[in-house]
């Protein structure tokens, strides 16, 4: 017989099962009177007061700083919405509009504001953009666009030449 096999056990007979109440040789009738006094009942008795949840312990796990990962969020008290101080509103961040026309075509044309004085200029551009290296990395090289009434760049376009710019009345001002 070899060291990890056991010799064969016989199992135990058991007894069987029933849900029948089990048999009482004293079968004469009792008043409640009588069972109150002298004997108590089999089963538990049944209170009304809910059961008490188990007590869970909050546990440390792994190394994560050795935070109590099960324990219950800290109470905050609440604050309703109307009671909160009112942040200030910040102030508005700069944009740009712009259209672009005649995208697929060989000279294409773009219609935008001036970052600066809000100018409306329409521009014709040309070519694909010019690659160069920036870190040692390629990248766009950007042409850029002046603004005929403040004479400061008022776009950047990815085009290898800008052929006209012509100021117009913006159409985004109110």
């Amino acid at each position: 017989m070899k060291s990890s096999q056991r010799p064969f056990k016989p199992p135990k007979p058991q007894e069987p099962k029933s849900s029948a109440p089990p048999l009482k040789s004293d079968l004469t009738p009792v008043n409640n009177e009588e069972l109150n006094f002298r004997q108590e009942p089999d089963h538990a008795l049944i209170s009304n007061e809910p059961p008490e949840p188990p007590k869970v312990e909050p546990q440390v796990t792994g190394k994560r700083n050795k935070k109590k990962i099960d324990s219950p969020p800290a109470s905050k008290p609440h604050i309703p919405f109307q009671d909160r101080p009112e942040e200030p509103e910040l102030p508005p961040s700069p944009c740009q509009h712009m259209q672009f026309l005649d995208c697929n075509s060989e000279v294409g044309r773009v219609i935008f504001e001036c970052y600066h004085c809000k100018q409306g200029i329409i521009s014709e551009y040309t070519g694909d953009p010019v690659m160069g290296e920036y870190k040692g990395r390629p990248s766009v090289i950007f042409t850029k666009v002046k603004c005929p009434n403040c004479e400061q760049t008022a776009i950047r376009l990815e085009a290898r030449e800008v052929l006209s710019t012509t100021a117009i009345p913006s159409p985004w001002q109110e």
